[in-house]
């Protein structure tokens, strides 16, 4: 995403982090964990040019858009290119959690209404952290996640980005994971 301007960076002032529960806003045990899990997953996964997670539950309110963002933000920490993706199209939190007001996303991607790198935003925390938020709710996210362009759309980020976070909808509810 080299094109990327500054200005789409998404700027979160302090009170934001700490509302998101960014590691720099966590007790030190908990950013200290959440960095456990991030050194576990680096020694545990195949070494490749990108690795890409996802990330999910078993049902609402588990916790797993939180996970999803600080293990995303201690990557990033490391100096790894790293893109989270809000998969979870039914209900987003990524955005909300962040409190950004998102416009384009993963939804108006794989629908062909916008271009990947018009919707992917750069924090302001670290210029190697991106962020795509879901977008507009569509009316079928299973068949958008399961298509033939969100393939093509993680072949593409892989290619860009060293490790990939996803933030899956919940298992037990929809069949979207």
């Amino acid at each position: 995403m080299a094109k990327q301007k500054k200005s789409t960076a998404l700027h979160l002032s302090q009170k934001d982090t700490q509302q998101t529960m960014l590691c720099e806003g966590l007790s030190f045990a908990a950013a200290e964990a959440y960095k456990l899990l991030r050194t576990n997953l680096m020694f545990s996964l195949p070494d490749k040019p990108c690795r890409i997670l996802g990330v999910t539950s078993s049902i609402r309110g588990e916790g797993k858009s939180t996970t999803s963002l600080n293990l995303a933000y201690t990557f990033a920490q490391t100096g790894k290119r790293t893109l989270l993706i809000d998969a979870d199209m039914r209900l987003p939190s990524v955005a909300n959690k962040l409190n950004v007001h998102s416009k384009e996303g993963l939804s108006n991607v794989l629908a062909g209404m916008t271009s990947l790198s018009d919707a992917i935003q750069m924090s302001s925390q670290y210029s190697n952290w991106y962020i795509l938020f879901a977008g507009d709710i569509p009316p079928n996210p299973s068949e958008l996640l399961g298509s033939q362009k969100m393939h093509a759309l993680l072949e593409q980020c892989s290619k860009l980005f060293d490790f990939i976070i996803i933030d899956l909808p919940p298992i037990n509810i929809v069949t979207d994971a």
